[in-house]
């Protein structure tokens, strides 16, 4: 038997499209033959007549066989058609192939000479021969660059590529374009190129600056001079070598103004120099241009009119302002008044200025603390009774020209609070009434409202002062100003009481283990008034 033909392949498919292809087996035997056709069954090829069925073919004759193909995708789809007799067993494939995207790329792109550190660009022709678009990617490794990188071009289109060709360094360069189409072997495309010097140079190599006084500026003028046909771009280093640079980048940090210029075609230009060491780096030459600058600095004579400076009484935390007059000469210039800056000789640019040692000033004052006052001597409470509190007022007066932050206390207090005789009235059966107050610790006597906060400069605060006695004491204390920043107890105020005892009682006082009680007559029945006390009954205190 003889299969024609012997491969079947459908070309240029289409999704969901239906083809259809036929084949013939032909009996090139002498007598008949039975031939079986057969195909695995697939969701895209199909035989036009039944599968697994014999056939009798006569000698010389043919039978005629289809297939048809229906793709959903516009991929591509393999198969077989098998044919089987007495004697053999044929397969034939069956290739279905996609619509492709071809692209059509030049084999070589050369730059020839081109200027180093110079960006040189071409223009590249991307062609789509294919019938269906492409996605494509485009690389190249440094110093050249493709844009745009990536894309898409329908089939029939023709793109234009940019490939920029940037050497940092002298010499031939080759790379490789490659463009990438999933699916599709990737293109190459051979880059060529020369990096060349331009013919940039100064007009000097050496520069000396005359002698300048501080704070005023000298310059020379030096060409830089452009004897190419493109445009050169330069900067100002401090570095013969880029290598060198790199090195001690972090080290030095040096300027020059102007940092760099634009030169325009077989132009030239200057700089103003300043006091440094430099180097032309043509942006277009891989070598630097060294120039080398001398110069000197003058200081003024500069003295104060005296060595010391006295600066007085002054307070912590404020700001005193005192002007010293000092003198300039300079070297054919005569006296000159403080700050005074002599003209440039030859030059309106301020340049980098110089640093000259000045003569030492020496200065001296005193630091005080701020001044406060309350506007009384003491405060005297006078005869006062258990339990019941008494308030005076007073205030304090900031004199001193800088904010303070107070805080008042008491120099002997106790921590307990006090016992109010109105409170212990509100409650009839308080066992104080029959026990007597116990003191586990001292009570606390006195509270002061404010007891802290800050006075502005010549500001003041009222102060309440209030004594609540629970002890049977004369009363001789002192009311203590801290202040935050200068210190403790820097002023004081004196604060006196008298305590005055029942007429129908004797007070005593025990040590930390006793007890201070009242003693005498026999406390008041309830309900009886007391003429001293306003007509309240009072209980009797116990300490500890």
């Amino acid at each position: 038997f003889e299969v024609s033909p012997p491969e079947m392949v459908f070309e240029n498919i289409v999704a969901h499209e239906v083809y259809e292809m036929a084949l013939s087996l032909m009996n090139k035997d002498k007598f008949p033959q039975v031939v079986k056709v057969s195909m695995e069954s697939s969701p895209y090829f199909q035989l036009m007549s039944s599968n697994n069925a014999y056939r009798v073919v006569l000698p010389g004759a043919s039978a005629p066989v289809r297939i048809r193909f229906t793709p959903d995708e516009s991929k591509d789809y393999s198969h077989e058609f098998v044919c089987v007799t007495a004697r053999e067993r044929i397969v034939v494939p069956i290739v279905a192939i996609g619509a492709r995207a071809v692209l059509d790329l030049p084999a070589q792109l050369d730059f020839s000479k081109c200027p180093v550190k110079h960006s040189t660009q071409q223009t590249l022709l991307v062609r789509n021969v294919g019938n269906v678009k492409a996605r494509y990617q485009l690389s190249t490794p440094s110093p050249f660059s493709v844009v745009p990188a990536t894309g898409i071009l329908g089939a029939g289109e023709t793109l234009k590529v940019t490939v920029t060709f940037h050497p940092l360094t002298k010499g031939d360069h080759s790379k490789t374009l490659l463009c990438f189409v999933p699916g599709e072997e990737k293109i190459h495309t051979k880059l060529h190129g020369e990096a060349v010097d331009v013919n940039v140079g100064l007009s000097t190599n050496s520069v000396h600056v005359d002698t300048t006084y501080i704070t005023t500026s000298t310059h020379r003028t030096v060409f830089i001079e452009n004897r190419s046909n493109i445009t050169a771009h330069f900067q100002w280093k401090a570095f013969p070598t880029e290598e060198r640079e790199n090195e001690v980048k972090r080290r030095l940090k040096l300027e020059v103004s102007p940092k760099g210029y634009l030169l325009g075609e077989e132009k030239g230009s200057y700089l103003l120099l300043q006091h440094q060491e430099l180097v032309a780096s043509s942006l277009e030459n891989a070598m630097r241009l060294p120039l080398r600058l001398r110069g000197e600095g003058q200081g003024p004579l500069v003295e104060f009119s005296s060595h010391t400076l006295n600066i007085g009484n002054v307070f912590v935390n404020s700001s005193h302002i005192h002007e010293h007059t000092g003198l300039c000469w300079l070297e054919t210039q005569g006296a000159l008044g403080p700050g005074f800056v002599p003209p440039s000789h030859n030059s309106r640019t301020i340049a980098m200025p110089l640093t000259e040692p000045l003569p030492a000033l020496s200065s001296r004052g005193s630091v005080t603390v701020p001044s406060l006052e309350f506007d009384v001597d003491e405060i005297n409470f006078g005869e006062i009774s258990f339990g019941f509190p008494h308030t005076q007022c007073c205030r304090l007066t900031n004199s001193s020209p800088v904010p303070v932050t107070f805080q008042l206390r008491m120099s002997d207090d106790g921590t307990q609070p006090a016992v109010d005789s109105l409170d212990q009235i509100r409650r009839e059966g308080d066992p104080s009434w029959r026990n007597g107050i116990h003191f586990y610790l001292e009570p606390k006597e006195f509270s002061i409202n404010p007891s802290q906060g800050t006075i502005l400069p010549q500001g003041h605060q009222d102060i309440e002062v209030t004594l609540c006695s629970n002890s049977v004491v004369d009363f001789y204390r002192r009311m203590l100003v801290d202040l935050e920043g200068f210190g403790k107890g820097v002023t004081a105020l004196v604060i006196t009481a008298r305590y005055q005892c029942e007429p129908v009682c004797s007070c005593s006082w025990q040590g930390a283990q006793g007890q201070g009680l009242c003693r005498g007559k026999q406390p008041q029945a309830a309900g009886e008034k007391d003429r001293r006390d306003g007509g309240h009954k009072q209980p009797v205190p116990h300490r500890w």
